[in-house]
């Protein structure tokens, strides 16, 4: 038969964990200001045309209301530093990019003429190449402030402290006497 005895179970403890990461200042916040008042500046305007004569340029429009997404997107993106946003964010940079190349590409070929009104017309040159600079310029920012590789990278730095101590207390110290 079965014994009827209580069991003990092991209590699983839960420690908290302190986030000791200094708030982002200075350049991360111009960058995801820069993002989100470029990807308004895009939004806007072609909403209002979109909504006021969607027979006009469909295309062109939810293109341009596109890409105005995207620049929103890639603000918040940018501004949460979180592992599933850094994967969102690298594929928007990705369409960001891709678009201005195409874009850019057709309308200085001449491929396209009915694309220059598009905002990644001429790489962006009716917005200062903004629409090309400002994805350029997040993508090097999220390169260098992800968290994973700089932890990969102080453990690194770490071992090869910890190797190079090893080895100056392995060598013996030669005494040099003054004069030799």
């Amino acid at each position: 038969m079965a014994s009827h005895e209580p069991v003990q179970r092991e209590q699983l403890v839960v420690s908290s964990v302190e986030d000791r990461r200094r708030p982002a200042h200075g350049l991360s916040r111009l960058l995801v200001v820069a993002l989100a008042v470029f990807g308004l500046v895009l939004l806007g305007p072609s909403t209002v045309s979109l909504i006021r004569d969607p027979a006009g340029a469909p295309v062109l429009g939810s293109l341009n209301v596109a890409a105005g997404l995207l620049h929103l997107l890639l603000a918040v993106c940018v501004a949460h530093n979180g592992r599933r946003m850094r994967v969102i964010g690298w594929m928007t940079l990705a369409a960001l990019l891709t678009g201005a190349l195409l874009f850019g590409l057709l309308t200085w070929t001449g491929t396209a003429v009915e694309l220059s009104a598009s905002v990644w017309a001429d790489g962006g040159r009716r917005h200062l190449y903004l629409p090309l600079f400002l994805p350029l310029v997040a993508g090097v920012w999220m390169w260098f402030s992800d968290p994973r590789r700089i932890v990969v990278t102080a453990e690194r730095m770490e071992g090869l402290g910890h190797s190079i101590s090893g080895r100056r207390a392995e060598r013996p110290r030669q005494c040099r006497r003054p004069g030799e």
